[in-house]
Parts: C-alpha cells; structure tokens; sequence
C-alpha cells in the first residue's frame, strides 16, 4: 500500500509541473510589454495567452531571469514528465535544477560584462544584475567568474548521476581508448580500462586450438572411431564488445538505481550466451532483495530474461544478462576440446560451455545417473543427442552398449542399426517396460559375476577376467519419462529407482529426460536416486524446484541454456552444444557402415 502511495504521489509531482510548465511556457511565448504586471499598468486588452494571471508571470520571470525565463518551461516539462514515467527518483534533482536557475543568469551577466553582449532582453534579469554586481565588487570580475562556474559545475554535478571524479575518469579514458589501436576483437585485462567505471573486464578466453584429428583411430583393426571432421563448424559465435560490455554495465548501475539498489559493477565476464556482471552492492542492501528483482530488471533492460545469484566463494552478485547477439557452441568445438580429448572415460559427456566460454564434459561414470528435463524447445533433446555422441566418439560398440527408449518416435530413430545398441530403439512403452524389468536382471546377472571374482565394481572385474569376458558399460536413454509413467507408473518407477539404486557398481547407468517436470512424472523417489539433474528452460517456478529445488530454470533462455545440479557443488549455468541431425547421420553412417548391432544381449 506504501509503495502504491509514493507512486501516486510520484504522478501527482509530475502531473503538477508538466501543467505548470505548459502554462508558464505559452504565458512566455505570448508575452508583451504593455500587458498589465507588478512593474505596468495598463487598461488595454491583455494579449497574453495566459490571461492576467499569465502576463504577470511572465513578466515577473523575464524580469528577474532575463533570456533564461524561456528555457525554463523546457527544464520544468522534462522534469514532470521523467517523475510521472517513474524514471526520476533522485530528490536531489530538484535541489540542482534551483542551483541551475540561480546560478545560470549570474554567469551570463557576467560574459554581457566581459564582451558587451546587447540583447533586446537582459540576459541576466534583476537576479543575475544585482548578484553579479555584489560579486564583481566583492572579488573583482576573474573572482566572480570562478564563484560563478563552481555554482554551475556544482548544479551539474547534483543533476549528474555519475560522480564528478567518474565524469573526469571517463573523458580521460574515452581520449585514450581513442589513441589505442583496437585489438583483434578480443577482451582482455587491461588497466587502463578500469577506471572507466572502476570495473574489469575479465579475459575472454584464447580459442581453443583444435587437435588435429588425423586418420582414425583404428583398434584390433576392426573398428574406427569417428572422424571430428564429421561434425560442422559454427562461426556464429560472437561476444559483446568492450564498449558494449561498458555501457550495458552502466545501464545495470541505472536501472538497480532506480529500484533504490546502489552499488557498482566490479567485474564482467562475457560468454559466448550470456554475459555476467558481477555486482557489489552498497552496504546496508540486502541480497535477497535484489535477487528478487530479476523479474523486474529484465523488463527494464527491454524484456530480457535476466538471472541474480550468488557467487560462490565472492561477495558480489552475478547478474546473468543475454548477450544481444548469441553465438553457437558447437559439439565439434567440445569434443575437440582438450577437456574431452585428455578424459580417460568412455562415458564423458560434452555438456557445452560455461558462462565464462569453458568446455565443460562430465563423466557419466561418477554420476552416475542423470535426471534432464525442461519445455519444448528448450534444448534438451539436442543435448541428448549430442551426449549420445559424445560416447559414440569416445567408446567402441564392445566398450559401452546402449539401449534407447524414444516413446515420441521422433528423437532416437536416427540411431536405429547403429553397432552400440543392445536392442532396436524401443518406441513401444510397453516394450520400453519389459526391457526396463530385463535390465533389472542383467543388474542382478552382473553383481553374481563381479562377486565371484572378488571384484567390488565393473572396472576391477575387466581387469581381472580376459578381453572376451569383459563386461561393456550399459547407458540406457529415455526421451520421454512422462509417456512411460503414464502406461504403467508403478512398474516403470520400480524398475528405475531399483537401477538407479544399485546399478552403478554395475556398469549401467541411467540418463532419464522429460519434458513434463511434474511430481506425478519425477516422482519423489525417483528424484531423489538421480543427485545429477540438468534443468533447460521451464515455464513456471514449481517446475524449476520439482527439478533442481530451486527456483532459476524459468529464467532460463531456452536454445540449449541449462542449469546443471550436480553433489557437492552449486547450480552451474551451461550452454549446450549444437549438432545437427545431417551431423548425426554422418556419423552414424559412418559407425554403421564398419559394424552392425548385436542384439544378443535380449
């Protein structure tokens, strides 16, 4: 109710001086000298468009302020307008524009003294006369000229929402940006771009230096894995530039301003999506309330779906801001990237890129299941795929079979044949069940092997037994949970939350994707067996908590933008690669035409 009054009261202020500016504006226009006033009398008609009233205004304010008398309507109007619009909550603004007012009709007094300017009206009115006069008494006229800027500068510093030494900053470091030869579009740590706004711009990561993939790798000279040449090329990426990242960071200061949040931007980290900008608060502000304006700082930044979060191990805020011009990670950028290449797992999965442009990969292994979900459109079935491929690359078909569950038809049908597969891709949910209750069993099979052997997981029991007894690892995919659970609930759950529980020893793991995050599909049980959960772009805020218990998925941009959960550490933002279907299907051709599936397993 408090804040519904000050916006009212807000309204009323700049309602009041728009009409007082419009009336005393066109009382100025319309003024003329014989019309009544206090300093003449006149029983003529009144010309004044302003009435009577209107001639004595005017003539009182020409009277004391001279010329400036006409600007000052302007000056009352832009004032009313940005207190009516909201955009004008700095109570020292009215005490600047009275300085401006007062100190204005001084100065040009004194330059009609300096260079005998003659006008039809006095430039400096009674106010401007009289003070000038008392001043070039009292301090000769260079004295009265250094009094009369200070006032004026002094106005401009109280209108300015900058600080003086800021202002100063700035026009030094714009005359230097100006005398430096621009880098080669890339951001780096430079000092001298600090003062700009007292803030950094942390180093854009050097492009990663592909390997060159050579011929393929060949083993038992039987099976090679793929070429990367397979996989496109993205040259789509491009990160704001410096003067951009400066200025978007001063819109931020503004806009938090305006919420009555003071503070300042330390530094920004551009990414290849997003961009963060590390924001320190002033002291006495506290964190809760700014994150609560997430929703509210994106409508003010232009309908931009903005996120506030903590920084682990940091007292500033990171304000996650899109970039106007997202660029794309490509799956062939990840998988060449030194993270996947020197990763010993034949389930390392290219998740994609930070917000700072690193390669993140993770091994499924030490999940050891994976909980994906988010909207339509969202990403999260090209994350799929490009996981799917990310353990194509790295394993043979006898190091790591698969078995995929596609209810939708859709999504998995492209890697149909394909040598790592157990089984076809099940599109039957009745058939998705059966083979969920025979993995049991496979489970159930495997732990009576390794315990014959005295192994205590699969990794020992390889090393243990000969080549032709090992056991591959097992990632059985689920596109669509919700089509599972809404055939036979109960026996489905049973089956994943019994693998999700003691599959890992086993080598069979589990990545389970929806895109409905309701708590009849991931269910309780079922969340609580998956500690690894990626979350795309959701549509409210209980879907975001069903996923990853806590809000900040709904503030997601959709196109691959996730928030990875994973034990022991705190939500990641990632953005997913891209791989096209015609990339899929290179590869998949190319696997396919070296072996065909066994399906010997059922």
């Amino acid at each position: 109710m408090a804040q519904v009054l000050r916006r009212l009261k807000e309204e009323l202020t700049g309602i009041l001086f728009i009409i007082v500016a419009v009336y005393i504006g066109i009382s100025l226009v319309s003024y003329h000298k014989w019309d009544p006033s206090f300093f003449t009398h006149s029983r003529g008609p009144v010309r004044n468009l302003g009435g009577i009233i209107g001639s004595y205004i005017s003539d009182l304010f020409i009277s004391i302020f001279g010329a400036i008398s006409y600007i000052l309507p302007i000056v009352f109007f832009v004032y009313g307008l940005k207190r009516l619009l909201g955009k004008e909550k700095r109570r020292e603004t009215l005490v600047g524009l009275i300085m401006l007012i007062l100190s204005v009709p001084v100065f040009l007094k004194l330059l009609s003294y300096t260079f005998s300017i003659k006008t039809g009206l006095t430039l400096g009115g009674f106010w401007g006369t009289e003070i000038a006069g008392v001043l070039v008494r009292l301090f000769s006229l260079p004295g009265a000229y250094i009094i009369s800027i200070g006032l004026l500068l002094s106005a401009l510093v109280i209108l300015s929402p900058r600080s003086l030494g800021d202002l100063i900053q700035d026009m030094f470091s714009r005359k230097e940006r100006a005398h430096t030869t621009p880098g080669k579009g890339k951001i780096r740590v430079v000092e001298e771009a600090a003062p700009d706004m007292g803030m950094e711009v942390v180093a854009e990561l050097p492009e990663q230096k592909k390997p060159h993939p050579g011929p393929p790798q060949t083993r038992d000279g039987e099976y090679s894995l793929p070429d990367i040449n397979l996989l496109s090329d993205y040259h789509s990426s491009s990160r704001p530039g410096r003067e951009e990242l400066f200025e978007r960071a001063e819109l931020l200061e503004k806009k938090l301003a305006d919420f009555n949040i003071s503070g300042k931007v330390t530094q920004v980290h551009p990414g290849p999506v997003v961009t963060m900008y590390e924001f320190e608060p002033s002291p006495g502000i506290k964190i809760s309330k700014v994150i609560s304006l997430s929703e509210d700082l994106g409508r003010a930044l232009g309908g931009l779906s903005v996120r506030i979060a903590t920084i682990p191990g940091k007292t500033p805020l990171g304000i996650e801001v899109p970039n106007l011009k997202q660029g794309v990670v490509s799956l062939k950028e990840i998988i060449g990237s030194k993270e996947f290449q020197r990763s010993q797992s034949k389930l390392t999965l290219a998740l994609g890129k930070d917000i700072y442009g690193r390669p993140i990969v993770a091994d499924l292994a030490r999940m050891p299941h994976l909980l994906v979900a988010g909207t339509t459109g969202s990403g999260k079935s090209v994350s799929i795929n490009s996981m799917i491929m990310s353990i194509i690359y790295k394993a043979r078909p006898d190091e790591v079979k698969m078995l995929m569950i596609d209810p939708k038809l859709l999504e998995l049908s492209i890697y149909d044949g394909i040598p790592h597969l157990i089984t076809p891709v099940l599109t039957n949910p009745k058939d998705a069940n059966l083979a969920l209750k025979k993995m049991v069993l496979e489970m159930e099979r495997r732990y009576r092997l390794i315990a014959e052997t005295g192994a205590k997981n699969i990794d020992n029991f390889n090393r243990l037994v000969a080549e032709g007894e090992r056991l591959p690892y097992i990632v059985i995919i689920i596109d669509e949970l919700a089509d599972l659970m809404f055939t036979a609930s109960k026996e489905v759950e049973d089956s994943i939350v019994r693998l999700a529980q003691m599959a890992r020893a086993s080598g069979i793991h589990l990545i389970v994707a929806t895109q409905r995050p309701s708590v009849d599909v991931i269910t309780g049980i079922i969340k609580a067996n998956f500690p690894t959960r990626i979350a795309f772009q959701v549509s409210s805020r209980v879907d975001s908590r069903t996923i990853i218990d806590v809000h900040g998925a709904e503030q997601l941009i959709g196109r691959g933008d996730m928030l990875l959960m994973a034990p022991g550490t705190r939500l990641k933002r990632l953005h997913g690669p891209y791989v096209s279907e015609e990339e899929i299907r290179s590869v998949t051709e190319f696997i396919k035409a070296q072996r065909g599936p066994d399906f010997t397993l059922f």
